[in-house]
């Protein structure tokens, strides 16, 4: 059962990272994300903030799958010093990426995470602050 689980995550994980390749390239997808990302209820700003950060979430949900995927495939009593890299370097992905996407979405920094027709955007701060000026 854990297979399938695996393999479903696996077409899911290629299937988001064409998205997110797709969105890097082509500035007329944004509005299918923003879409996507609807359920959110924190406003448009955070919509769009997490649109300019979905290179960042596929590179986490990356890393939870190998997280997943060495979980099925080592035991307790048999992760070797290779395995505890493996996983330790995963779970320091997952949080690099985490407060990385956090600055995207708040400030819209690091830039070379963010598509290149979205790198003027203002981060929600900045957004919510030149909100209230007016």
């Amino acid at each position: 059962m854990y297979y399938v689980i695996a393999a479903f995550l696996g077409i899911a994980l290629v299937f988001m990272t064409w998205k997110a390749i797709r969105l890097w390239r082509h500035p007329e997808v944004i509005d299918d994300f923003s879409t996507a990302f609807a359920f959110l209820p924190f406003g448009k700003d955070v919509r769009r903030g997490e649109v300019r950060s979905v290179l960042l979430t596929v590179i986490t949900l990356w890393s939870a799958a190998v997280l997943f995927v060495s979980g099925l495939t080592l035991a307790e009593d048999e992760i070797s010093t290779a395995g505890a890299y493996v996983i330790a370097g995963a779970v320091v992905v997952i949080l690099l990426c985490l407060l990385c996407e956090a600055s995207v979405i708040l400030f819209n920094r690091p830039k070379f995470v963010v598509p290149p027709h979205m790198r003027a955007d203002l981060g929600v701060i900045a957004t919510r602050r030149a909100r209230r000026k007016r």
